[in-house]
């Protein structure tokens, strides 16, 4: 039988250590350990994983193989394909068995705890969860990670797993000089204490405790933090803890095998998705998930706003949501029930999602000190807009090689104004990732099986206050109109290699807030730093299409400018195969307003019905807003000036004015786009929703 191992305690150089040596002038910073890093001494060649784990010189994955092999996906070990594999130690196993030993005699449950008292005894369900735990049907490195996020792809499970990185200290063997290594923690649990070692079908990531992804939905996963118990209590009353343990829609048909993912990730092969341009693989999404992201404010937070149970909570919540005031607290109008709406999202958003975070995306904008990175996501509160943004400090892209969580300012909730303007900033409430300690180790997870959740240290209310802060020109990405986009995982790859070189499809009927004939083909890209886009998000609707997007609420009754943007590939007349589209719009329950007459798509900046000019061409700043002017009063505008001459003077770029409507804030209004030739093609990046107040103030808007 395989039994499990003592404990053992291990000493640990500290920081302390470090400090002491400089002091008595034992290294310096240029003395630097040139021996070669343990995590790099096994290099294979022709070795797949199951050879790697089998015969490993050191003996250490035994106990590993066995669950592999029980779990009966040892084969695919073997196989072709690509993998990532998170291979505990058998220290680490043993270690896991103890402490599940452990906690179930502590919970009087004897005859669980029997059940890992050995490998032998663990139950096939058991089994099988640690294997497909540990396992990734793609190849993810270290060296090509940086900051804190998820892998692009679930593993076996169809988890998301995430990485916290930090900077480790190695020592000499003599003990006198020493390096930093840049080193991760899988899901804030396991340590990778070697990384990168490639085998023939994938990567091996040794890691230092076996993985223990939560199995509970989010309302379960926040019962056990003792920190957010008022939360919770809440999340019961209101019955949205019975809307959050929602997962997977059973109604969806799905789609044949050889179109998902999983085929092409361990294939290689997929349909075709085709551009005038480019051929890349097209998947479509195996199930439709319902996922969330949850803004929880801490016990300690609503003690202070005189909240100590679910009474003061209730009366708390009705000064500032007066109208639902005597309401049960079950209605979805009731005071307690807005409130805590106001703090979910209906989409999961890992820490590096919550806005664009790709370093090869931001190091190229121009205007980091006047303009935030920045997306808005729809509540599940009915009727209202949240706005994520992300500032960052210009000076720190001098040199723009990497950027470090250390540079960044913080990501924050309903923030208005900028860096350069600090007099005029409405700061909003910035977001704290739950585990945020020195050596990023804790017990307590944020990530549940259908989300995650944040610390915020305020409330977040959907007031007179929020509304004012967001009276500003909402720029929605097209991969955000949706919340099955993010959901399914197509929002957010950036292309690094061609394994990245994947577009997703959705069939009719897939995605929430998207209406299309079975004709109509619509797509969401990777992205790419050389795409015409901006932060590299596109969706590509295709053929004879005829597609309807339910527009986000706005938060204020006012007349509003809609804008799409177009890149026409006009500097490219062989690949140029836009076509012309019909625009719509309506309110619920109303008649289409058809909005103009057909749009070319196909159009260069430099056609008179544009009336472009290249800003080189003009002298002065009174001829720059000359021409801007004129190109409004032909229903267009220059592209975004956030990237460094990327877009500005590109001939392909621009937006489109679309329409010009009065839109209530508790109204819903659609979008539609009809491809009126035999077919075309309309990739789009975002669309703009701007309030009078900001396209026709008093200051001109800005060219960001």
């Amino acid at each position: 039988m395989r039994l499990f191992n003592a404990k053992r305690i291990i000493g640990k150089l500290t920081l302390t250590a470090v400090v002491a040596l400089s002091a008595m002038g034992i290294y310096s910073c240029s003395d630097v350990w040139n021996e070669q890093h343990p995590g790099t001494y096994y290099v294979n060649s022709g070795n797949t994983l199951a050879t790697f784990l089998e015969d490993h010189p050191t003996g250490q994955f035994s106990d590993f193989v066995y669950i592999l092999k029980k779990a009966g996906i040892w084969g695919e070990m073997k196989s072709y394909g690509e993998h990532t594999c998170f291979a505990p130690t058998n220290e680490a196993v043993q270690e896991y068995l103890q402490e599940r030993y452990d906690e179930a005699i502590a919970a009087g449950k004897p005859e669980i705890a029997n059940q890992f008292a050995c490998l032998d005894s663990l139950p096939l369900i058991v089994v099988d969860s640690i294997a497909k735990t540990h396992l990734c049907t793609a190849t993810f490195y270290c060296s090509d990670m940086s900051g804190d996020g998820a892998f692009p792809t679930p593993n076996m499970l169809d988890r998301y797993l995430t990485y916290m990185s930090y900077a480790e200290t190695i020592w000499s063997a003599a003990g006198d000089t020493f390096k930093l290594k840049l080193a991760f923690r899988v899901n804030q649990q396991s340590k990778i204490i070697e990384d990168d070692d490639s085998v023939q079908n994938g990567v091996v990531q040794i890691i230092d405790k076996v993985l223990r992804p939560s199995n509970k939905f989010l309302p379960g996963l926040l019962k056990e933090n003792p920190k957010a118990q008022r939360f919770y209590e809440a999340l019961i009353s209101t019955g949205l803890k019975d809307s959050l343990e929602a997962f997977q829609d059973d109604r969806y048909p799905g789609v044949s095998y050889d179109s998902t993912l999983v085929k092409f990730q361990q294939t290689g092969k997929a349909i075709t998705y085709t551009t005038s341009v480019e051929t890349d693989n097209g998947v479509f999404p195996e199930k439709r998930q319902f996922k969330f992201t949850m803004f929880v404010i801490p016990d300690s937070v609503l003690e202070t706003l005189g909240v100590t149970d679910l009474a003061s909570f209730r009366a708390y919540a009705e000064t500032q949501y007066p109208e639902g005031a005597g309401l049960p607290d079950e209605s979805r109008e009731s005071s307690l029930n807005k409130f805590l709406s106001y703090h979910i999202l209906p989409v999961y958003l890992t820490w590096d999602q919550l806005n664009t975070s790709q370093p090869d995306l931001i190091v190229n904008r121009k205007h980091l000190d006047e303009l935030d990175v920045e997306d808005f996501y729809e509540t599940m509160l009915p009727h209202s807009i949240m706005r994520i943004s992300t500032p960052y400090k210009k000076e720190s892209y001098s040199n723009p090689a990497q950027i470090t969580e250390s540079e960044k300012y913080g990501i924050f909730i309903n923030r208005k104004g900028t860096l350069k303007d600090e007099d005029n900033l409405i700061p909003g409430i910035q977001i704290h990732q739950v585990v945020k300690s020195e050596d990023k180790t804790s017990s307590i997870t944020s990530d549940a099986l259908n989300g995650c959740y944040y610390y915020i240290n305020e409330p977040l209310i959907y007031n007179a206050e929020t509304r004012k802060a967001l009276k500003v020109r909402m720029r929605i990405m097209s991969a955000t109109l949706s919340p099955d986009f993010i959901n399914s995982g197509a929002r957010g790859r950036l292309r690094v290699s061609d394994k990245d070189r994947y577009t997703v499809g959705f069939l009719p009927g897939f995605c929430k807030n998207v209406e299309c004939t079975p004709e109509t083909e619509y797509w969401v890209r990777y992205r790419d730093a050389n795409f015409g886009t901006i932060y590299g998000d596109e969706m590509t609707i295709k053929n004879v299409y005829d597609i309807t997007f339910r527009l986000p609420p706005v938060p204020n009754n006012g007349t509003y400018e809609i804008r799409i943007w177009n890149n026409s590939m006009s500097s490219n007349p062989s690949a140029c195969d836009r076509g012309v589209a019909q625009f719509y719009f309506r309110g619920k329950g109303a008649e289409w307003e058809p909005c103009g007459i057909p749009v070319d798509l196909r159009l260069s900046n430099k056609s008179p019905l544009i009336g472009w000019v290249k800003f080189g061409d003009l002298k002065d700043e009174d001829e720059i807003q000359m021409n801007e002017k004129a190109m409004r009063n032909l229903g267009y505008m220059r592209a975004p000036d956030i990237y460094k001459d990327l877009h500005k003077d590109d001939t392909n770029c621009h937006r489109k004015i679309i329409t010009t409507q009065y839109m209530r804030a508790d109204g819903d209004y659609y979008l539609r786009l009809r491809q009126i030739l035999e077919a075309g093609v309309i990739p789009f990046s975002f669309i703009e929703i701007v309030p009078k107040d900001v396209y026709a103030g008093d200051e001109p808007e800005d060219r960001h």
